[in-house]
């Protein structure tokens, strides 16, 4: 009796709209595949292997984009069906008003508009049924989604924070190769110039290359430093550690050519520079680098800044022969 008085009321509403007598009904849309029940909720792992979690995106994407393919297709059956519902409630408007009117036509033109009413009112509650179905699928579509994107946002910050630690890995594997790749090769420079303590500076022997710097090698920290050897982990041998004022200027020993200018490791921010002959110095724990790899430098050079750290502004130096590294204390005349 409900369903009844609400297709009634339908009609009586939609008598006021213009009368499609014979007008012909759209034809529905096939039928909407059937409502699902919602997918388990994916839990991302920190254990997650790379390809399980490109798989379960995947799947996710997947499923996604069917839901919203699904969701497109309901608006047009949707108003498919609205339409028909106003064209069939007007035919029963139609059919009502009528009442006994076709009695005149015999009995049996009663008995065929008594059937029309009957089956008009019949196919107005399909059309019913139908909208509130559709109706029903989409909200569940759309909750689905949301549901989708909530799984989805902890997978995809995942994968990023994976992504992330592949690229600095690769970083990192890039710079060690490129501090050995530093101390591989080596060119003799045409011109160094060189900035001895006591007679200033002077003009190296270019039979004898960097060799004949040996035992009056400036320091590369102008000014009082304190010195004292030191050795570090992997290096194989010793070199020295500076400190100085926070920020002091950090000078190239000699000219050369800049081999590498990064953060590597345990040195920290580091400069290479070739001297030339498989001569190298080694600039770490740089608060700053004002040179990258190739630039061609005098001597005398600036490199960097000292970095500042719990223990004062300290500068770690390092000459290497190849990448062997050698005792700078007979350098610097120590």
């Amino acid at each position: 009796m409900k369903r009844r008085a609400r297709i009634a009321t339908i009609a009586l509403a939609l008598s006021t709209g213009a009368a499609t007598s014979g007008a012909e009904v759209p034809a529905l849309d096939p039928t909407l595949p059937a409502a699902r029940a919602p997918a388990p909720a994916a839990r991302p792992s920190s254990a997650l292997a790379e390809n399980d979690l490109d798989r379960l995106l995947a799947k996710l994407d997947a499923e996604e984009k069917a839901l919203r393919a699904e969701l497109d297709a309901i608006g047009p059956a949707l108003e498919v069906t609205r339409r028909r519902m106003i064209a069939r409630g007007r035919a029963y408007y139609r059919h009502i008003r009528a009442g006994f009117l076709p009695v005149g036509g015999g009995f049996d033109a009663l008995v065929d508009h008594a059937a029309r009413v009957e089956r008009t009112r019949l196919a107005l509650e399909r059309d019913l049924a139908r909208e509130a179905e559709l109706t029903r699928r989409s909200a569940e579509l759309a909750d689905r989604l949301t549901h989708l994107g909530a799984e989805r946002a902890p997978l995809e910050v995942h994968r990023e924070a994976m992504n992330r630690a592949r690229v600095a890995l690769a970083q990192e594997e890039e710079r060690r190769a490129a501090f050995g790749r530093a101390f591989e090769t080596s060119v003799r420079p045409d011109y160094l110039a060189i900035y001895g303590a006591d007679v200033g500076p002077a003009e190296l022997d270019r039979r004898a290359g960097f060799r004949s710097l040996m035992g009056r090698l400036p320091f590369p920290i102008a000014g009082r430093a304190e010195v004292r050897k030191v050795s570090r982990r992997g290096a194989g041998g010793p070199g020295v550690e500076l400190t100085a004022l926070d920020g002091a200027p950090v000078r190239s020993v000699a000219a050369g050519r800049v081999a590498f200018a990064d953060t590597y490791a345990d040195y920290g921010l580091t400069v290479i520079v070739d001297h030339g002959e498989r001569h190298y110095s080694v600039y770490a724990h740089l608060g700053a680098a004002d040179v990258k790899a190739g630039d061609q430098l005098p001597g005398g050079a600036r490199v960097g800044t000292v970095a500042s750290g719990p223990d004062g502004a300290k500068l770690y130096f390092e000459l290497r022969r190849g990448a062997e590294v050698i005792d700078p204390g007979p350098w610097f005349g120590m």
